[in-house]
């Protein structure tokens, strides 16, 4: 892997989290030493059910909806059942074991919280994450028949972000305020980072259990449009931001098949 290795040598910006991606796809690709590669490739397909848990929060960096608590954040988290699918190839080169892989987890996780603003109990932030899905390159280990490996890649999934203002008086019923609201619907892309273990269960057949941790950064997003209200006591009337991170944990166990590419 003469050249890779000299192409990052040479472009220090290509440096950083993406080195291990680009290194691991030059080695699927066969670069470096053919007969090391060659001799202990295999590629595998698994299924996983597991948990999964949505860890959000929003801030409230001007004190626009906890009136005048700058900074004030609302963590809001919960959990449930995924599953999906995994495909990859493990081979070796010049004695170290490595592995690339991509997956796909589907389910249903939501979460929410009315305390945005603690004291009105007003405003409520929620997240729901439908799908996500993982490239990442990873070192193993072997200790007798377990392999023990750990992972990290880009991850990217569809996530919907929202916070709702209800207004209310004596005199009307309560109404959904659009200009104090937002609700966003994007595919996020971000980072994953993994640990688990194998041990075989049957000819070609193997069992996993793996944990790993998603984040997909901080997304900026605006209310008070119109400018109707100062952002915080004294302040200017303008538009308004929360901002709202998002991230992922997965428990999964996965039964995983095998197919020998060379012997």
């Amino acid at each position: 892997m003469g050249c890779p290795l000299r192409i990052l040598k040479d472009n220090p910006r290509l440096r950083g989290p993406w080195t291990l991606v680009l290194l691991g796809l030059v080695s699927l690709a066969g670069v470096g030493d053919g007969h090391a590669a060659a001799a202990r490739a295999e590629a595998y397909t698994g299924v996983f059910v597991g948990a999964g848990r949505s860890e959000n929060r929003v801030i409230d960096p001007e004190g626009f909806a906890h009136w005048g608590r700058r900074g004030w954040a609302t963590d809001y988290d919960d959990g449930d059942l995924v599953g999906g699918l995994l495909a990859g190839r493990r081979f070796t080169v010049n004695g170290a074991r490595f592995r690339i892989e991509l997956d796909g987890t589907f389910g249903d996780l939501s979460a929410r919280s009315d305390r945005v603003d603690p004291v009105g109990r007003d405003e409520t932030a929620r997240a729901r994450l439908r799908w996500a899905a993982t490239a990442r390159v990873g070192l193993e280990h072997e200790e007798g028949p377990v392999t023990v490996f750990f992972n990290g890649g880009a991850a990217v999934a569809s996530i919907t972000n929202s916070v709702t203002d209800i207004d209310f008086s004596r005199n009307m019923p309560p109404r959904m305020d659009p200009d104090d609201s937002f609700h966003d619907r994007s595919t996020k892309i971000g980072w994953v980072l993994g640990l688990g273990i194998e041990a075989p269960l049957a000819d070609g057949w193997k069992w996993r259990l793996d944990g790993s941790y998603l984040g997909f950064g901080r997304g900026t997003h605006r209310v008070n449009r119109s400018g109707n209200n100062p952002c915080g006591p004294g302040g200017p009337r303008r538009a308004c931001s929360y901002r709202v991170e998002n991230h992922l944990v997965l428990l999964r166990l996965a039964v995983i098949r095998r197919f020998d590419l060379w012997r």
